[in-house]
């Protein structure tokens, strides 16, 4: 008795349908798979892009918020500045060039300071300040900076990130200092001392 896979030639041409049928399924598998992994990768990457892009190098420095004890004296707010042609988040040194004033409001010009332990900040507007504005009103810069009384004040600077190659000076009309890299504050809640 025959039956339809006794014969042969039947049987190779079955075969080789169940090995076309296996080798397409495999091949179109792998392709997928490959292109699983490409898809995988591809997100993996801009997930790291974008990740980088929104955390600079100096990241430690970035947003986080300290107490800082500023030592001034009311003739700093004309006095001390900075030059530098960049600028971080719409804030800009007094001076792009050693001889260019920056043409913009004071409470986006930043301007250097030192806190009582000598660390130096760039700080948008701090005049502008409520208790630092009022101590200004009660002595104002009409006499020599040597005669004005030094006072602190107490605040609490948030760091946006640091500035790099910017130049300072205390007093107008002086020689700017070498290139810096300083980090820029806003500041808050300032209470005065002096």
């Amino acid at each position: 008795m025959e039956t339809e896979h006794d014969d042969p030639k039947q049987a190779e041409p079955e075969a080789h349908e169940h090995e076309e049928a296996a080798g397409a399924n495999t091949p179109g598998l792998s392709r997928g798979k490959i292109f699983l992994g490409l898809i995988i990768a591809a997100i993996v990457i801009f997930a790291a892009y974008f990740a980088t892009r929104r955390i600079s190098p100096n990241a430690a420095a970035i947003l986080r918020t300290t107490s800082a004890d500023i030592t001034l004296v009311t003739s700093d707010r004309t006095d001390v500045a900075c030059v530098s042609q960049k600028g971080l988040q719409g804030y800009y040194c007094g001076f792009s060039t050693e001889i260019i004033n920056w043409q913009g409001d004071e409470q986006n010009k930043l301007a250097p300071y030192y806190t009582v332990d000598r660390h130096q900040y760039l700080i948008p507007g701090l005049f502008l300040e409520p208790a630092i504005r009022d101590r200004y009103q009660s002595e104002l810069p009409n006499k020599p900076p040597e005669k004005l009384r030094r006072f602190t004040a107490h605040c609490q600077i948030k760091i946006i990130g640091k500035l790099a190659g910017v130049r300072t000076h205390w007093r107008v009309n002086t020689a700017w200092g070498n290139p810096e890299d300083i980090e820029v504050g806003t500041v808050s809640g300032c209470k005065i001392e002096g």
